[in-house]
């Protein structure tokens, strides 16, 4: 019988009939095959800051109104002061997404490193669609708010109206001007809310991506971000900002997110067909960052294979993010 300890979290006795002495390298390399795959698929956290959420399930983010200017002119009269507008936004994070294979031996595991690596990346691969997913589920839904709050106060936005541009006719979308048009729609209620795009990007499905590589008045150019995930990857630029193409804009209502039902998707929300995102349009926190583990339960006799995060995101901006939806 052997005492093996998992990072002194779970200590099992069990027979053992191969080498165990090398498993803690061996969950180091399936847990490096993990993050480096989630790092390669997921993009949204390069877009997006993440909270780190510590010592509670909830984070709060303080947001103000726009402050009024007045005029002091000559003589004693009182300049009455200008009333600041409050309000907060809060996001709970209270789900655990957990990725889990079960082996039932753990010679398979343990002496393939191709099993260990596959294992590693389809876990990566799949948490790093869902977290985009989750982001550009709560970008689409922060598109269509007129206001933001948990009190509904319309702080830090003077339009009023949503940047959502839905467009004119059936079939628009597979139009690269009229696609372009309503990019450059968005971008423009944006900008007209006295925002910068400095920092955004846009994304669009593949479809509408090789639509608008057929508009010769975009700009194809090299783009890489700081750890080299798109190096040399070319892309499109519309309105100064880079249009990356995604398969994570939901296509079809979801009804049973596991994220909850905040993160539900509707028919007409599945129209999306480009969002535009700049940093501070969403909230986003993390509760536990990606972590694998390896453990054996003796009630099962089986070796689980595990990686999970918590995380959670919400509207915070909406005047900093737009959307074009199919007619």
């Amino acid at each position: 019988m052997t005492d093996i300890n998992f990072g002194g979290s779970v200590t099992v006795a069990m027979s053992t009939t191969g080498d165990l002495s090398d498993l803690d390298l061996m969950i180091e390399e399936y847990a490096g095959e993990v993050e480096t795959q989630f790092v390669k698929k997921s993009m949204m956290r390069q877009f997006v800051p993440v909270k780190a959420v510590r010592g509670t399930d909830t984070i709060t983010n303080d947001v103000m109104g726009a402050t009024t200017l007045k005029a002091v002119g000559r003589g004693a009269k009182r300049v009455e002061p200008g009333k600041a507008t409050f309000d907060k936004i809060t996001l709970t994070v209270d789900t655990i997404i957990l990725a889990r294979n079960t082996v039932a031996l753990l010679d398979q595991f343990q002496n393939r490193y191709d099993v260990r690596m596959e294992l590693g990346e389809d876990h990566g691969k799949e948490i790093g669609k869902f977290f985009d997913e989750a982001f550009i589920i709560q970008g689409i839904k922060c598109s269509d708010l007129t206001a933001v709050g948990d009190n509904g106060t319309a702080v830090g936005v003077t339009n009023g109206i949503s940047n959502t541009v839905v467009l004119t006719s059936a079939g628009d979308e597979s139009d690269p001007d009229k696609l372009q048009r309503g990019i450059e729609d968005v971008c423009q209620r944006i900008e007209e809310d006295d925002n910068d795009l400095d920092g955004g990007v846009i994304l669009v499905r593949p479809a509408e991506y090789y639509t608008l590589l057929r508009n010769d008045r975009l700009i194809n150019s090299q783009f890489s971000t700081a750890n080299g995930d798109f190096a040399e990857g070319k892309v499109l630029k519309s309105c100064g900002l880079p249009i990356i193409k995604t398969n994570r804009i939901p296509t079809a209502a979801i009804t049973d997110h596991k994220l909850g039902t905040a993160y539900n998707v509707s028919a007409t929300e599945a129209k999306c067909k480009a969002l535009v995102l700049l940093p501070k349009a969403l909230l986003a926190g993390e509760s536990i960052p990606l972590t694998s583990d390896v453990w054996y339960n003796k009630e099962e006799l089986q070796w689980f294979i595990d990686s999970y995060l918590a995380f959670g995101v919400t509207a915070n901006r909406h005047d900093m993010c737009g959307q074009v939806r199919a007619a």
